[in-house]
């Protein structure tokens, strides 16, 4: 009976087409249990239910209104909804339709035909189609379509109720379980899979499905893989004469499918994600009615689904959060818009010197009152919602231990922008200030900072580079330590070494050891530039100058001298040592030669010699006196050696020694000429205005000797030293 009230409608359908010269027509009847207009009768459309809600679409607007709507530009037409243009890929232009009226004046459905075929729908047309629903009102009043819209609502009703529960589980197998069991309840069939659809590998595979056990399905065939890839549903129910059919499963699992229904399942963007497939219904054949309750089933799985992963992902990232909130180096806590401390995370508490207890519910200016008083700057952020950053505080935890700390508070705003809290960042940088504390008792701050700015510092573990060494070592220290005791010479030699590093540190060197009452610097490294050489000598000088002010610390201290040897160029820098202890320093022949010259002071007589490279760096700026050519212990490539000519940036050398300084330069020429008695005379002279310039002396000396004993023709005037000084 049912089916011929189907054919009834259908012919009714067909008549209006033909009067109003229209493509096609659907009868829509009205669910008032969920407020949705579903297709009925649809020309057209084969096993596809179009459901809308009451208040969508140009046929909704009809039903919900009870007006007739003529629409001739549906593109113009806010209320014209192409979702089912994109399902069905059918192209709506026009659409004519009118409310059905039962004898109690309420709609309960609407005729709707589309795009005329010759010019516009009119109110002619209008005239026909109202006509047409007087029949099919007489035609719902019939009983057995009543029956079956009973039978609609009673199933719209079974799945109302299983789409609650499905829409009430978040988790995701759990609910694939629950999809398969409902499919089959609201299906009346035997048993029920779901398959989902692996777009990278273009598959379909369901996990769990009934009767299949622990069976796993991949496939890239049969009924449910059409339907996936055709996006429209399809019911079969004599499976074995339909070549798409795959019948292995049937014999793999011992089962026998008599009827199927398939049914895609779309996500938000229309991408098919699986397919929902009920088998055997109990009594008979599927039926359009059965794709019709299950196409809405399979609407309400998408949606569950997509909740269903979308909680997932919202789990995992707020598992991934709380595992980095835990486990984050720097201390964060909380407060709500009251100022109270509502979650706090571990190293926080660690930072704090407190248990997580005596900050939760706290209110930020009882903990600022207490201990942090920088809190109060969390309450700033909370009136102001503006960020607060502020560095290197000293403070104190409970324990009394020194703090320091960087602070920022970041404003927490809701989605209106409303101020809801803040996030209190406390970074502890208490070693860190440590270990430039430390640091700064070998490098100077411009190479603290660097080192620790720096990313790559790949460098410290060995390369060739370029830079000045420095070394100063005490004259007359041995004879100090025979007068004191040793507290008083540890005391001393600390002392000295304060005012010396201090030096070095100003003119941008590093310590690199000490050795006894001697100090070994470098200027340029780590990072080199080209002030070393200079550097140096300023450094040097200031030891020179200053060295009165070690002198003048005790009375028992008679006083000191010292000698300082600076030699510059190519060495290696690195981290030297054993496995066990290593230390970054540098190693070379620039190295040794600047031990040499710290030596050879004593030999000359003067506070300061420097090589040849350091000299060809510093010429312009400084008064220079050439002392010697040497080849030093250990050497075969000789080295001119100079000093300082003036001690003092601010002093010119005065008459008596630009005199010292021309006779000196002058025996010094003829001495290499080999004119050894001229070059006797011009050093007396230099001595006539210092008596004690020991290189005069030194020389005055040699010119004797080779007078004596005339050197061979291949004597060049470098002097050969064969011990160390």
């Amino acid at each position: 009976m049912k089916t011929k009230m189907l054919f009834e409608v259908n012919a009714i359908l067909t008549n209006i087409t033909r009067a109003v010269g229209a493509d096609r027509s659907t009868v829509f009847l009205v669910n008032y249990n969920d407020l949705t207009l579903n297709s009925f009768v649809s020309q057209g459309i084969r096993n596809n239910l179009i459901s809308m809600p009451l208040d969508s679409g140009i046929a909704g607007l009809c039903a919900s209104q009870g007006k007739p709507q003529i629409v001739n530009a549906v593109s113009e037409n806010t209320y014209f909804n192409a979702y089912f243009d994109e399902i069905t890929g059918y192209h709506t232009r026009k659409v004519l339709c009118v409310p059905i009226w039962n004898e109690a004046q309420q709609v309960v459905g609407v005729i709707q035909s589309l795009n005329k075929l010759k010019g516009d729908f009119n109110a002619h047309d209008l005239t026909i189609l109202q006509s047409f629903a007087d029949a099919v009102t007489l035609v719902i009043k019939n009983a057995e379509l009543y029956a079956s819209a009973e039978a609609i609502k009673n199933d719209m009703a079974t799945l109302l109720r299983v789409s609650s529960s499905i829409n009430s589980e978040l988790d995701l197998s759990s609910l694939i379980r629950m999809i398969i069991t409902k499919a089959s309840e609201i299906t009346r069939s035997d048993r029920s899979s779901f398959f989902l659809l692996d777009q990278e590998e273009d598959v379909l595979w369901t996990k769990f499905g009934e009767g299949l056990g622990t069976h796993i399905i991949k496939t890239r065939k049969g009924l449910a893989y059409r339907v996936a890839k055709s996006k429209q549903p399809h019911i079969e129910n004599d499976p074995y004469n339909n070549p798409l059919f795959d019948q292995s499963v049937d014999r793999e699992m011992g089962y026998t499918t008599r009827s199927i229904i398939s049914i895609p399942v779309f996500n938000a963007t229309r991408k098919v994600i699986g397919v929902i497939q009920s088998m055997n219904k109990h009594d008979g054949a599927f039926t359009t009615q059965d794709l019709f309750i299950l196409n809405g089933f399979a609407s309400q799985i998408s949606i569950a689904i997509q909740n269903s992963t979308l909680f997932e992902e919202i789990r995992t990232i707020k598992n991934y959060l709380d595992t980095l909130y835990v486990n984050l180096d720097n201390g964060i806590f909380t407060i709500d818009k009251e100022g109270r401390v509502k979650t706090v995370n571990k190293r926080c508490c660690e930072i704090l010197g407190v248990q997580t207890d005596e900050l939760l519910g706290q209110h930020y200016r009882d903990l600022a009152s207490r201990h942090y008083d920088f809190l109060n700057y969390s309450g700033r952020t909370l009136n102001s919602g503006e960020k607060c950053e502020k560095l290197n505080i000293e403070t104190f935890d409970t324990h009394n231990h020194k703090l320091v700390l960087n602070y920022s508070a970041l404003p927490m705003k809701n989605h209106e922008g409303e101020n809801i809290g803040v996030i209190n960042v406390i970074h502890d940088i208490t070693l860190e200030e440590r270990m430039k504390e430390n640091l700064n008792r070998y490098l100077p701050q411009h190479v603290i900072s660097e080192i620790i700015n720096k990313e790559d510092l790949s460098l410290f573990n060995g390369e060739f580079t370029r830079c000045s060494i420095m070394f100063n070592d005490l004259r007359n220290f041995t004879n100090l330590t025979e007068k004191l005791d040793a507290i008083d010479v540890v005391n001393f030699l600390n002392n000295y070494f304060d005012v010396m590093v201090d030096y070095i540190f100003e003119h941008n060197g590093v310590l690199d050891k000490f050795i006894g009452d001697a100090i070994m610097a470098t200027f340029g490294i780590p990072y080199n530039s080209e002030q070393d050489a200079a550097n140096a000598i300023r450094a040097g000088l200031k030891m020179i100058n200053n060295l009165h002010r070690v002198n003048a610390q005790g009375q028992r201290i008679n006083s000191l001298n010292m000698g300082i040897g600076i030699a510059s160029g190519e060495v290696i820098a690195g981290n030297i040592g054993s496995t066990k202890r290593f230390e970054y320093t540098v190693i070379g022949d620039a190295v040794n030669l600047a031990s040499r010259l710290e030596g050879l002071t004593k030999y000359y007589g003067v506070n300061m010699l420097i090589c040849e490279d350091t000299y060809q760096a510093v010429a312009d700026e400084f008064l220079w006196r050439e002392i010697d050519r040497i080849k030093a212990k250990g050497k075969e490539k000789p080295v001119t050696i100079y000093t300082i000519a003036s001690y003092s940036d601010q002093h010119q050398p005065n008459e008596d020694q630009q005199a010292l300084y021309s006779f000196y330069a002058q025996g010094l020429a003829l001495y290499r000429q080999q004119d050894f008695s001229a070059a006797e005379r011009a050093f007396r002279k230099a001595l006539l205005f210092d008596k004690t310039d020991q290189p005069s002396q030194l020389f005055l000396e040699r010119c004797r000797q080779l007078q004596q004993s005339p050197p061979g023709e291949d004597w060049n005037g470098d002097w050969q030293f064969y011990q160390k000084y």
